[in-house]
């Protein structure tokens, strides 16, 4: 499918640089990355700097939800109404699940902080069992809980954001997936 290879990203525009430790292979094989680390540490600039744009690049269909998942709703629900379907009604759970059900070409999902919303995050993995093979979600924790461990999760590979080093306004980081 795609690689995002190791090495040292810099990325001035956010005063960090990124020194990945280890490639992100993303085969086909169902896969969970649960990226993790203190705030600050670039977990969310990994995302939308590296990761985003290497699916873009590489022509992979992919669903993004955002750090602030309640102003995506919004979005959301204006979104699949012009698909014609009907979600006035709809919860945060159910909007999620029809956008999921309508994107049926999706093979990557990425979270971004989904879980300081929902505390039960393992039902959006069963929704996109069928279809997502990689899932990318950063925790709001420092360190990530077994819930993300559950019989749906294919391969699960936890990845560490550690800050190393600050050389005036400039954070370096070091991003190393941590072996099972």
């Amino acid at each position: 499918m795609m690689r995002i290879d190791g090495g040292t990203y810099t990325l001035s525009d956010r005063n960090l640089v990124l020194d990945i430790e280890d490639g992100f292979e993303l085969s086909g094989q169902r896969c969970r990355y649960i990226l993790f680390g203190a705030n600050g540490s670039g977990k969310t600039s990994f995302l939308e700097k590296i990761l985003i744009p290497a699916l873009d690049s590489n022509g992979v269909d992919f669903l993004y939800i955002g750090q602030d998942i309640r102003n995506q709703l919004y979005t959301l629900r204006a979104l699949l109404a012009t698909m014609g379907l009907s979600v006035i009604n709809a919860d945060e759970r159910e909007l999620l699940r029809v956008w999921i059900a309508n994107s049926p070409t999706a093979r990557v999902l990425v979270m971004d902080e989904f879980d300081k919303f929902f505390s039960d995050v393992d039902f959006i993995f069963q929704w996109t069992n069928a279809v997502i093979q990689t899932c990318f979600v950063v925790t709001h924790h420092d360190q990530p809980t077994s819930r993300f461990d559950s019989e749906n999760a294919g391969r699960v590979c936890r990845v560490r954001f550690e800050l190393t080093g600050q050389d005036g306004e400039v954070k370096r980081v070091r991003i190393r997936q941590e072996k099972p």
